[in-house]
């Protein structure tokens, strides 16, 4: 009852808010404008944009005065978003990743976020770049693993943990113990890692906390970057990336070819309550988990008045609403992780087996990255050198060699960008 009296007085005072500036006594969603359009972009497959759009349809149910044109972005989302705001055709509402958010910020008009509305501090800082909030944050997409029960059970290994994070070094070896037969028949420990997640597993990250140092090639992220390259060679425990060329590795988690499954996200909640879920299991990610997503919905700087505050009250209700963040996630499909309290019953209750409360827990002790100008570009121009060169990709270089090079490269690129 706290959560949800909690989330009615939110939902209120963002209304309140986006009353401002019209007449008294207005249509708080439209400032008195009578029926309001608003355009909202958004990027995901078909059963993300299915979700959306039945959110959509929540709102425009509880405030009829506002009509939402959905703007389904199915590819290069950010690249065309940023051609639309350049071309003086910016939606009214534009979702955004917090890893992207610095980049668009300048298009964003400042919104008033209450920060105590959300059970995570991760989430209630997403939409917040140098101090001001540029988005109202709607969904968290936090990573965990996916484990085969029986696999374990069958190795002599005690099941993961649901609360508990393993080691990574225990991660890797049970994946070996896990790991059997050859060719065709081989049976892994694990699905490959990703290096972006490992190198947060292992303690290491992109930067340092302010941001102003870029810190990969450090002994941690050699480690990752170490683990990640014998987990893939012939005697190592898990597929290479020839291997899985084409490939869907849940399906191979669902087949037993694979025991656990790294880099679980939400979206996979619908294919894995469609299983078994009595032989499966959702636990945290090893180590210090992965860095997390949480996208928000930033409003256009050059919206009118009328159409800010319609846009204002739909961030309000998709930030806050039950009526739409218990949309979330379904037995069909899976968009993320709610990031109000009153709503999380409603997500664990999809697949109540499986530990859903897993991803729970990633959302509220998520690794939060520094914002860095330029990431999306220095992270791709470091990763696309790092998959060429190392056989985390198809390269044959020593990563203790590489990383090093990598990150001083990096080091220019964000001194470039001060």
């Amino acid at each position: 009852m706290q959560a949800k009296a909690l989330t009615a007085v939110t939902v209120a005072s963002f209304l309140a808010l986006a009353a401002c500036g019209g007449d008294p006594g207005a249509d708080p969603a439209t400032g008195g404008q009578g029926i309001v359009t608003i355009t909202y972009a958004f990027w995901g497959n078909n059963d993300e944009a299915a979700t959306i759009k039945s959110m959509i349809a929540a709102f425009e149910k509880a405030n009829p005065a506002v009509k939402v044109e959905a703007n389904w972005i199915q590819s290069d989302y950010e690249q065309k978003l940023q051609t639309s705001i350049a071309g003086g055709d910016a939606p009214t509402v534009a979702q955004i990743s917090n890893t992207a958010l610095p980049s668009f910020a300048n298009a964003f008009t400042p919104v008033e976020v209450d920060h105590g509305v959300y059970y995570s501090p991760a989430v209630a800082k997403a939409g917040n770049v140098g101090g001001t909030d540029y988005a109202v944050p709607f969904v968290a997409k936090s990573k965990v693993m996916a484990v085969n029960k029986a696999a374990f059970e069958a190795a002599g290994l005690a099941v993961p943990s649901g609360s508990a994070p393993m080691s990574t070094a225990d991660f890797v070896a049970a994946a070996r113990k896990l790991t059997s037969g050859s060719g065709e028949k081989k049976v892994y420990g694990s699905a490959p890692l990703w290096y972006d997640g490992w190198l947060v597993a292992e303690g290491g990250s992109y930067y340092s906390a302010d941001g102003r140092t870029c810190t990969m090639g450090n002994a941690d992220g050699i480690r990752a970057a170490q683990v990640v390259v014998d987990s893939t060679k012939p005697d190592g425990f898990a597929p290479s990336p020839a291997d899985t060329q084409g490939q869907d590795m849940f399906q191979w988690f669902a087949d037993g070819k694979v025991a656990m499954l790294p880099d679980f996200g939400p979206w996979n909640i619908a294919k894995l309550a469609a299983l078994d879920t009595a032989k499966f299991l959702v636990v945290p990610m090893p180590g210090k988990g992965e860095p997390m997503e949480v996208d928000s919905l930033g409003i256009s700087k050059s919206a009118e008045q009328a159409e800010a505050s319609a846009a204002r009250t739909f961030a309000t209700f998709m930030s806050t609403s039950p009526a739409a963040q218990n949309l979330l996630a379904s037995t069909t499909s899976a968009l993320g992780v709610p990031v109000v309290q009153g709503s999380l019953e409603s997500f664990k209750s999809i697949a109540p087996k499986v530990n859903l409360q897993a991803f729970v827990d990633a959302v509220t002790d998520a690794v939060t990255t520094a914002y860095v100008k330029d990431k999306v570009k220095i992270e791709s121009t470091f990763s696309t050198d790092l998959n060429s060169r190392t056989a985390i990709g198809s390269g044959t270089e020593d990563p203790a060699a590489v990383l090093p090079e990598l990150q001083a490269q990096c080091q220019q690129m964000l001194d470039a960008t001060k």
